[in-house]
């Protein structure tokens, strides 16, 4: 199948538009997006399959009342239309065939060979989205796509499977509750309870009304224990909540009986130390600062004075710097100099290229252009301008005078149109005449007369008709000699015209003539006969409009002579003007003579070229005005660099290589450099004055600060700070462990009673024993609630066996009963069993038919893939079970498909699509739809897959649906076509 044109009468935002697929193998719809390509693509399917009525609501156009449309499709080289309109909840299909017959949706579900919307969707056509399924594709995914290519003659198989396996689930599930053999053999398992129940009740009454006293007193007791232990189990976890406070206690208690009762230490002894400290350590460190600044200043005073220049030299250095000034002056007067000469040169060249003339510098010194030049130029120009526009007159009237001679042919035409035969015209006559007499001779001899004019009115029809043709003959051999002999071919070219307007008059004429003898020979055959008076009156309006439409024909005869007249007019104005024009030729060549390069130029632009000349010599007298200033300035550059060089051999000779700039910047940078130094050495020598004073000033700050840090040390026995420090911590530690001590005693006061915590403190558990004790206490509790439970259930069931046997039936009854359910579970096993074997039959023939259409499409596959990725992979390997797909390097490297990258990923599933598609082309040749399938692709990997669609086009159409920009300047290189709502095919 191929679709040759869509015909939307209303789809979604499409109203009466129309597609064309005819043109080119691979079609390449291309927009934006909302731009209506997926519209575009659903209708496609709906004009194929229809769609449902739910989904259909969704494309009901908002400004149409028709729903559906046409496509034109060739079936097997045979044309047919698909026309399928949605009516209220239906859109059957109607197919006009080539022959004209209507078939219905059958027929056309027949010429699909029995294809559906989903399975067209899983073959042809493929969108973006699709591509993320690869990556996780299993053996069992695949082979459920192989199978639905192939559905063709076997389409209910998925059917048949899903309803065996509706079937088989209805009848039995391993874990389930409601199907019907499950349902029996819980039936079963019930009867078979109450039987055995049965059978274990049947003991005396009275015993079993004992137990039930006894089992009840067991149950009173067992709660009570449970309740004793639960108490025992709470005081256990009191403990194990207390224990750490109460070994904090022993810590904290052990701890106070080892510190001293009193230790002498000042009182906020670490804070008064950290305040002197805090004060004394600035005053050092600016004490060290100000040492290491006395022994730098010394340093740096004698490494300055290895550096400073001799006194001579630094005087000679100034004066040759004094010239710096001067060389810069002239060197910026010579860059500006050279800068404006190249900008003038540019200038130059710019309005040479500009003006498009080979001249040069030389040639422009010697044009001589005056006043005179200039105004003889503009004088062309004028009059050319003149002729110009003269011509454009004479072609708009000769244009406007053919419009209105095609106007008045138009208008003859539609009255002659209208005009009926002259022999008819004549018959109303005779007929009027006839009616106004009665008597037959004299309606003859009026025959007679009319007879004799019209032979008169003939004859002089026929002079004017040959005399009319003569005249157009004489005027085109007129027009002919004049055309020859001014070389105006124009004039030959209207011959013709004359001519063939000459003799088209005259046949005219010649056939009106031959109209109305027809007419007077029939006339004069015909009796005389009487009319009414409606028929008379008739007659005469149709003489007197007949009459009026050949005075307008007249009147439009003598128009369209008048305009034949102009146009011949206008052809002498072209042949004066033709002269007129020769005459400014020989004038352009007269100054093209004396000015060469105007032979270049249109005549139009001289006066434009005169100005841009005249501009060209005052740039190159300015030019030669500059290059003699820049080569005076130069002259005197060179002897301040004479001196420059002079001074710099004394100091480093090194230098001399460099360029003047950087000599100048050296010496520059000498004297500064020893002018800085002798300022560095004075400031030095101010700062070491500075900083003597200052260093005896901190001497003097730190004696009272260090005498208080003594006393301290004299009030808490101690020598040192370190030992100082630890003292102080020692007492410290004292005050926070008695704190400590109380805040615990609050706390076990609120667990426990004084001499029982008391008693904890004298012998305290571990928390290994708590454990131990609560573990015990737990499984002490479970196996009493364990108990309880048992006890309950012996007691319900108890009960239970008594109600039972004080309401006893019939035990033969329960046994009828449970052969009846066996014998029902027998015939649904043998029904279920049945089942299973259909459906393990109709997997095999599954597999079998995925094994055969595996290999093939795997083929192509990978030959696609070796295609699209230039032979980097060439094998493709299906997935099995436990793996996904693997693809083989050209090296023999094998890769997961996860480990390939998106765009490597998305090709190998193009390539697996594309695969399917041509592998079930060959039964079924419908066409190849992808919507945005390349969206991840760069524009190598689009460029590949174009090629490829193009090749895979030559046997199957193929529609390709993008927003990609890439893909449509591939379609571009070939042939590509606009349209409208930004939709392109190519």
């Amino acid at each position: 199948m191929i679709i040759q044109r869509a015909t939307i009468f209303g789809f979604g935002k499409w109203v009466n538009e129309t597609f064309n697929f005819s043109n080119g193998p691979v079609h390449y719809i291309y927009g934006e997006n909302e731009s209506g390509k997926s519209t575009l693509h659903t209708f496609i399917l709906f004009m194929l399959f229809g769609l449902p009525p739910k989904q259909c609501e969704l494309y009901r156009p908002k400004t149409s009342g028709q729903f559906g449309g046409r496509l034109h499709v060739s079936l097997h080289g045979d044309m047919c239309i698909i026309e399928r309109l949605y009516k209220g909840r239906h859109s059957e299909a109607v197919i006009y065939t080539a022959d004209g017959d209507e078939k219905g949706e059958v027929w056309l579900q027949d010429k699909l060979k029995g294809m559906t919307l989903a399975t067209y969707q899983s073959i042809y056509s493929f969108s973006a989205k699709d591509l993320m399924g690869i990556s996780d594709m299993q053996a069992d995914d695949l082979g459920e796509v192989i199978l639905g290519i192939g559905l063709t003659g076997v389409k209910n198989l998925y059917t048949v499977e899903k309803r065996l396996d509706q079937q088989l689930g209805a009848l039995f599930k391993p874990s389930g509750k409601n199907p019907s053999i499950n349902q029996q053999l819980t039936k079963l398992q019930e009867i078979q309870t109450k039987a055995i129940d049965w059978k274990r009740i049947e003991l005396t009454y009275q015993e079993k009304q004992k137990h039930i006293k006894e089992l009840e007193q067991s149950l009173k007791d067992i709660k009570q224990s449970i309740s004793d232990q639960y108490e025992e189990r709470f005081f256990i976890e009191k403990q194990r909540h207390a224990l750490p406070t109460i070994q904090a206690f022993q810590s904290i208690y052990k701890q106070l009986k080892q510190m001293p009762e009193k230790i002498c230490f000042p009182e906020a002894g670490i804070e008064r130390w950290e305040q002197v400290k805090e004060k004394l350590l600035p005053l050092k460190s600016k004490q060290a600062v100000l040492e290491a600044n006395q022994s730098r200043y010394h340093n740096e005073i004698k490494l300055l004075d290895e550096t400073l220049l001799p006194v001579d030299l630094n005087h000679d250095g100034k004066n040759v710097l004094e010239e710096m000034g001067r060389y810069e002056h002239f060197r910026d007067q010579t860059d500006n100099l050279s800068q404006s000469i190249q900008k003038q040169q540019q200038q130059f060249q710019t309005i040479c290229s500009d003006l498009q003339l080979p001249i040069n510098r030389e040639e422009v010194s010697k044009l001589e252009l005056s006043i005179f030049t200039e105004k003889n130029w503009k004088k062309i120009k004028e009059d050319l301008d003149q002729l110009d526009a003269k011509q454009m007159q004479l072609q708009l009237e000769k244009q406007q005078l053919a419009k209105q001679r095609q106007k008045l042919m138009e208008e003859k035409q539609a009255i002659q149109e209208r005009m009926a035969k002259e022999h008819q015209l004549k018959q109303w006559k005779a007929q009027l005449q006839q009616a106004q007499t009665s008597d037959p001779s004299l309606s003859m001899d009026q025959q007679k007369r009319n007879a004799v004019n019209w032979q008169q009115e003939k004859q002089r029809k026929q002079k004017q008709a040959r005399s009319f043709l003569l005249s157009g003959i004489i005027v085109a051999f007129v027009l002919a000699f004049a055309g020859s002999v001014t070389n105006y071919n124009m004039l030959l070219f209207v011959v013709p015209f004359v001519v063939i307007l000459a003799f088209f008059q005259w046949k005219m004429r010649t056939q009106s003539i031959k109209e109305m003898d027809r007419w007077f020979t029939a006339s004069t055959s015909e009796l005389r006969y009487s009319i009414t008076d409606d028929e008379r009156e008739r007659l005469e309006q149709s003489v007197a409009q007949e009459l009026q439409f050949r005075t307008k024909r007249d009147t439009m005869d003598e128009q369209l002579k008048s305009v034949d007249v102009k146009a011949l007019q206008q052809e002498e104005q072209q042949l004066l003007l033709s002269e007129q024009m020769r005459r400014m030729d020989e004038r352009i060549l007269a100054e093209q003579r004396i000015y060469p390069f105007l032979a270049q130029l249109a005549p139009q632009y001289w006066v434009d070229v005169f100005h841009s000349l005249k501009q060209l010599q005052f740039i190159h007298k300015r030019m030669e005005e500059d290059e003699t200033i820049y080569n005076e300035q130069a002259q005197q550059m060179q002897t301040i660099h004479t001196k420059l060089s002079a001074f710099i051999e004394r100091i480093n000779g090194e230098w001399l290589d460099q360029t003047v700039q950087t000599q100048f910047q050296y010496v520059e940078d000498a004297l500064t450099q020893n002018e800085a130094h002798l300022n560095q050495r004075s400031y030095y020598e101010n700062q070491l004055a500075e900083n003597e004073w200052a260093l005896q000033q901190v001497y003097e700050q730190m004696k009272p600060l260090e005498l208080e840090m003594n006393h301290l040390l004299k009030a808490a026995l101690v020598e040192n700070e370190e030992a100082y420090y630890e003292k102080g911590k020692q007492k410290q530690r004292l005050q926070s462990l008695k704190q400590q001590e109380e805040e615990l005693v609050a706390q076990l006061d609120s667990l426990f009673p004084k001499e029982k915590w008391q008693a904890l403190l004298s012998n305290t558990p571990s928390v290994f024993d708590l454990e131990q004790e609560g573990e015990k206490v737990h499984q002490i509790i479970t196996e009493l609630e364990t108990h309880l439970d048992e006890q309950q259930q012996k007691l319900a069931k108890v009960h239970t066996e008594v109600d039972i046997l004080e309401n006893k039936e019939d035990f033969s009854t329960l046994i009828h009963q449970k052969e009846m359910e066996q014998e029902a579970l027998h015939q649904q096993a043998r029904h279920w069993a049945t089942l299973k074997v259909a459906k393990e039959m109709l997997l095999q023939a599954k597999r079998s038919y995925q094994s055969k259409y595996i290999s093939k499409v795997m083929e192509k596959t990978s030959v696609y893939f070796r295609e699209l990725t230039v032979e980097k992979y060439r094998c493709v390997y299906p997935p099995t079970v436990g793996r996904f797909f693997t693809v083989e390097k050209e090296d023999g490297t094998r890769l997961n498909v996860k480990e390939l990258s998106q765009g490597t990923m998305d090709q190998l599933y193009v390539a697996l699509r594309l695969a399917v598609s041509v592998s079930m082309s060959e039964e079924h040749a419908l066409p190849f739809i992808l919507d945005d399938a390349f969206v991840h692709f760069d524009s190598l990997r689009t460029k590949r897959v174009a090629m490829l669609l193009e090749r895979i086009a030559q046997e199957q159409q193929v529609i390709v649906f993008t927003c990609k920009q890439g893909l449509v300047e591939v379609a571009k290189k070939r042939s590509f076509v606009q349209m409208l709502n930004s939709i392109r095919i190519h």
